[in-house]
């Protein structure tokens, strides 16, 4: 019985492909079962374990924590995936992951460990030179704004930044934290940025109120959290995100 038919595109499911789909999915689903009761006799922490999560908490809340981690579990080999795009974790592409929003899949176990938020920065050397106070929006809006791109206004859909960016200078949009960061740790305007990032700079300001406020969310698929390597993952990264500061 053909399932797929091979194109120069990839592989398109024939009609019986499209009538066994719903089959093959469960035995897959099956399959990750079985796997995950037999990695629950091992009590010990130990292997590999993937997390999914967007480039800034890996590198500005994470990574600090890293070498905590390995004291406290050395045997557990931790893989850090980065990217805006949630893995599949039904498929098995990782055992956990941290994102905001919540995630729209059924039948994943969502736990909510912080809230994250955004705010506008700048240099240091570029407040000295504006006038005060700035935390005004008309004494924001001779400087240059740099912003997320509007597929990330979530990050910054304050109403009153969104009227504000509308009248002001926009020389830079932007997909990148990262850029937006240097950009303002340089001098080049006002910038969006969380702040779990822009905390670890001194050469930044904040000088806005609050632009986005976002849960942030652990999740793992039901089979994968019994596993002893999985909870013991999930259980620090629960304990990081409740100390001081955390994700806020």
């Amino acid at each position: 019985m053909r399932l797929f038919y091979r194109t120069a595109d990839g592989y398109t499911p024939t009609q019986h492909g499209a009538n066994v789909l719903s089959s093959a999915e469960a035995m897959e689903v099956a399959a990750l079962a079985v796997a995950s009761r037999a990695r629950e006799q091992d009590s010990v922490a130990s292997g590999q374990v993937r997390i999914d999560m967007p480039p800034e908490f890996a590198s500005h809340w994470l990574a600090p924590h890293l070498a905590a981690f390995r004291t406290a579990h050395p045997q557990i080999e931790l893989q850090v995936l980065v990217g805006t795009r949630l893995r599949n974790l039904w498929r098995g592409e990782a055992e956990l992951a941290i994102q905001s929003p919540r995630p729209t899949q059924k039948g994943l176990i969502a736990v909510r460990i912080g809230r994250t938020t955004t705010a506008l920065f700048a240099a240091r050397s570029l407040v000295n030179r504006a006038k005060p106070p700035l935390r005004a929006p008309d004494a924001l809006r001779d400087l240059p704004i740099l912003s997320f791109t509007a597929s990330f206004d979530l990050l910054q859909d304050a109403k009153w930044f969104q009227e504000f960016r509308r009248k002001s200078r926009a020389p830079l949009t932007t997909n990148s934290t990262h850029l937006l960061l240097e950009a303002a740790r340089h001098g080049a305007g006002i910038a969006v940025l969380p702040r779990l990032v822009a905390r670890h700079y001194d050469d930044l300001v904040e000088v806005s109120e609050t632009l986005a406020e976002r849960d942030v969310w652990l999740i793992t698929h039901p089979e994968f959290r019994r596993d002893p390597k999985v909870k013991a993952t999930a259980d620090f990264v629960r304990r990081i995100a409740a100390e001081p500061n955390g994700l806020c």
